[in-house]
């Protein structure tokens, strides 16, 4: 089975190592291409992967490829390789947020079996979570093939696309958001007298700690929180506060508008 790669930027790089650390793929069958030759040589030597002269090179001769580039460069590429794909009929796996399937079918100009799906920026930590979504010429073996790619760096899901603006607010920007969140704590931290290091590794420790807490115990979040919870306690100041000053509304709202600027872009 052989692995292609269109773009080997930041994401893109982290795909790659987190394929190559699972075995899932040989190194010897993948093959990479970027405009950007330091990257390319980087990462081969880095990983042991071999490099293409050009991305038709890639398209026309790896199963499936990964197209990891900006969205406004996806008609310019596809245009270069769509004679590739059409001859040789990879499967084509996009991150490009923003960018349906019908539109790839459009760019491409003829039934492509494409995959879309969105990581988020934890996969350089093999931690990321990423929505999958196959188009009607994908089969269900090929499918499972990449959500298969995408456990190699986090978690994956199946998801309908009509869902993916929704899935890029609450898993590709929220991790920003989460940033936010424990940047603030720490602030408040450094703010009672702790030292800036010492804040910041317990506001991290802490996120970290919760969110295996949220996928691993069978109780939901409001059950989770009443734990932590004592009666007249320090917790439950602190959660008055939160929902006094809007913490709850401020997150839906954010959500909200993150929502309808992907909804803008694809529309586009």
């Amino acid at each position: 089975m052989k692995l292609g790669f269109i773009g080997t930027g930041k994401l893109a790089s982290a795909i790659l190592r987190g394929v190559c650390a699972s075995g899932k793929v040989g190194s010897g069958d993948i093959i990479i291409y970027d405009i950007n030759s330091a990257v390319v040589d980087s990462l081969t030597a880095e990983l042991g992967i071999k490099a293409g002269s050009s991305a038709a090179e890639v398209a026309s001769s790896a199963e499936y490829v990964f197209v990891a580039v900006k969205p406004k460069d996806i008609p310019s590429l596809i245009g270069s390789i769509a004679a590739e794909g059409r001859g040789h009929d990879p499967v084509f796996i996009s991150t490009a947020a923003g960018t349906q399937l019908s539109r790839l079918k459009e760019l491409f100009g003829y039934d492509v079996r494409a995959v879309r799906i969105m990581p988020n920026i934890n996969a350089a930590v093999g931690e990321a979570m990423t929505a999958v979504c196959p188009d009607e010429f994908v089969t269900k073996e090929q499918a499972d093939f990449v959500l298969g790619l995408c456990g190699c760096f986090g978690r994956a899901i199946m998801l309908d696309e009509k869902y993916f603006s929704v899935f890029t607010a609450v898993a590709g920007s929220a991790p920003a958001f989460a940033y936010l969140f424990a940047d603030a704590l720490a602030v408040a931290g450094i703010k009672y007298g702790m030292t800036a290091a010492e804040a910041r590794e317990t506001a991290a420790q802490m996120l970290y700690g919760s969110a295996k807490m949220l996928l691993e115990s069978p109780l939901s979040a409001d059950e989770l929180i009443k734990n932590v919870c004592s009666p007249a306690g320090t917790t439950v100041e602190g959660l008055c506060s939160l929902k006094k000053t809007g913490f709850e509304a401020s997150v839906i709202t954010a959500v909200e508008e993150t929502v309808e600027k992907d909804r803008r872009m694809a529309a586009q």
